[in-house]
């Protein structure tokens, strides 16, 4: 039980290190664009990472032994990441996060077609009421509801399709390897979407996620610098972080406490922007946690590795 609570406690630093990094990105990408952040988080997190796996590993170990699905899986993150975060511009930190806690729907659902693997009725059941928590929060019907808010949702399908690959491809690098790898497309993707981007006019964008699209770079100053660069610390930290609560846990035990993070995204969205979900949203957000949560038990109870949670870790 000592070592479940410390794991949990080990995880719950972890995530609160994400969501810090997460308010920081929202709160820049109305001054930078999203991918001059992601560049600096990306650069900062590829060197934090090199000192973690020459000190635990050796930096012999970074040799590829699948290294087109390592391109492939580095494309998928980099899209799921532009994607969460575009739309973190525009709508609220819970909510997103909320939101993309549907990849462990995703991630069970593609595991049929691309692992053949089976999944029962009362995990059908458990996805679909999970979904139906989507709908609740994003309210489509409503006058409130922009389509930017599909954005997260687009995010943990991409993330989904990344971890199935993962499985599909038995990848068996360490996970610092996989995180360093997907620091580098990030580092490298970035600036080329910057100068796709570069003749975008930012006075022409009516929505903060295009503006954050069409800004163009700037040097940062020295405080907002020390910000976007704690991005990089938090994102390689906080890995390590999670990375050792799963190494000292039994995954089906630790994963529904993933959860946490709507806890310190809701409290840090609170101390920063005085924001508040509503009771619609408190609901749907509630029925997609029970939902996850539900769906875990099932493959636990199935005998099955679950994989819709093992490394559930959007960084």
């Amino acid at each position: 039980m000592t070592t479940l609570l410390e794991a949990v406690a080990i995880m719950a630093a972890g995530k609160l290190l994400f969501a810090a990094q997460d308010v920081i990105i929202k709160e820049m990408s109305g001054t930078y664009p999203i991918h001059e952040i992601m560049t600096i988080r990306g650069v900062v997190a590829i060197a934090l990472l090199l000192l973690l796996i020459h000190f635990s590993l050796n930096l012999a170990a970074l040799r590829l032994h699948h290294p087109g699905y390592h391109l492939l899986r580095g494309l998928l993150m980099f899209i799921a990441f532009m994607a969460f975060y575009i739309g973190l511009a525009e709508i609220s930190l819970t909510t997103a996060t909320a939101l993309f806690f549907t990849a462990p729907f995703f991630i069970t659902l593609l595991s049929i077609p691309l692992l053949g693997e089976r999944v029962g009725a009362r995990r059908f059941l458990g996805i679909l009421a999970g979904f139906v928590g989507v709908l609740i929060v994003l309210r489509p019907d409503t006058e409130q509801f922009s389509p930017v808010s599909l954005l997260p949702v687009i995010a943990a399908f991409f993330y989904a399709l990344c971890q199935v690959l993962v499985r599909y491809a038995r990848m068996s690098a360490p996970a610092s390897i996989m995180s360093l790898y997907a620091s580098i497309s990030f580092a490298v993707m970035a600036p080329i979407m910057g100068w796709m981007l570069s003749g975008a006019d930012p006075l022409a964008a009516s929505t903060p996620s295009e503006k954050t699209l069409a800004l163009p770079w700037s040097m940062p100053e020295s405080f907002d610098l020390m910000l976007l660069t704690f991005t990089g610390v938090t994102s390689a930290l906080g890995f390590m972080f999670m990375s050792y609560a799963y190494k000292n846990a039994q995954a089906s035990r630790l994963a529904p406490f993933e959860y946490v993070m709507i806890v310190w995204v809701t409290l840090l969205s609170y101390l920063v922007w005085g924001e508040v979900p509503d009771l619609p949203s408190i609901a749907g957000i509630v029925i997609i946690i029970l939902s996850g949560i539900y769906v875990l038990h099932r493959e636990e109870a199935a005998g099955e590795q679950p994989i819709a949670y093992t490394g559930l870790t959007r960084r």
